[in-house]
């Protein structure tokens, strides 16, 4: 049953990238070409868990982990300036100056830097749970495939995900008292419910990341167009 939820939570992932890259094709804007990097391969993220009983432990499961994890690490900071976007497209003449885009590139640039060099100081062991096989920096409690290996590695603090929901709640609130528009707000509030620790393992983390990234191209969409010229009738 477990690996049934991480595939359909790989295709909810999967429409999240056909809705944003339609999106983009039919009326570009830089948000949306920015979203669609991290969302490129969130699909995979669940993808590779829900493969994983049947790959097994080895070399192809092992890449896969490395794939998904740098992806997350790169990536995933671009949505910083994203968010500096939105609020420059929402409006809001604070985030006109260049020195508020420049804190939010900042950010984006200090995590891609920080996180994305675990991939070279970190090892990854293998954690079950239920039927699922995936490979992961530290195992958790209750997780081991083998009782040796439990509590063993080192936990990465998921530090830029955690800050990056505060700031587009924070956005999200703004947006929706100034626009009447709630939905980025929503889905940030779903992504920190899915968030919270369990004893299952990320499954409830990755079901909320497709509502995220949904709510997140919404605004792109929204407040990244540049408004239609009006024409005059002759």
């Amino acid at each position: 049953m477990i690996t049934i939820g991480y595939s359909l939570i790989a295709v909810l992932a999967a429409a999240c990238l056909v809705f944003a890259a339609r999106a983009y094709l039919n009326e570009p804007n830089k948000m949306l070409l920015l979203i669609l990097c991290p969302t490129s391969l969130l699909w995979f993220d669940s993808f590779v868990i829900a493969m994983g009983q049947y790959v097994g432990e080895g070399t192809l499961l092992l890449s896969a982990t490395y794939i998904r994890y740098t992806a997350h690490w790169l990536m995933l900071p671009l949505l910083f300036i994203v968010a500096g976007m939105i609020l420059r497209g929402a409006d809001f003449k604070f985030a006109s100056s260049k020195y508020v885009m420049g804190a939010f590139c900042f950010v984006a640039v200090f995590f891609m830097i920080e996180d994305v060099r675990h991939i070279f100081i970190v090892d990854f062991y293998p954690a079950c749970y239920e039927e699922t096989l995936r490979y992961v920096t530290r195992v958790p409690v209750g997780q081991a495939c083998y009782p040796e290996l439990e509590g063993l590695g080192t936990p990465v603090p998921p530090f830029a995900p955690i800050l990056l929901t505060m700031i587009l709640l924070v956005i999200g609130i703004a947006i929706w008292v100034k626009h009447k528009w709630p939905w980025l707000t929503v889905g940030c509030v779903i992504m920190f419910l899915a968030a919270q620790p369990t004893s299952i393992g990320p499954i409830l983390s990755n079901a909320g990341e497709p509502f995220f990234t949904f709510a997140l191209t919404l605004a792109a969409i929204k407040f990244g167009s540049k408004p239609k010229k009006e024409t005059s009738l002759q």
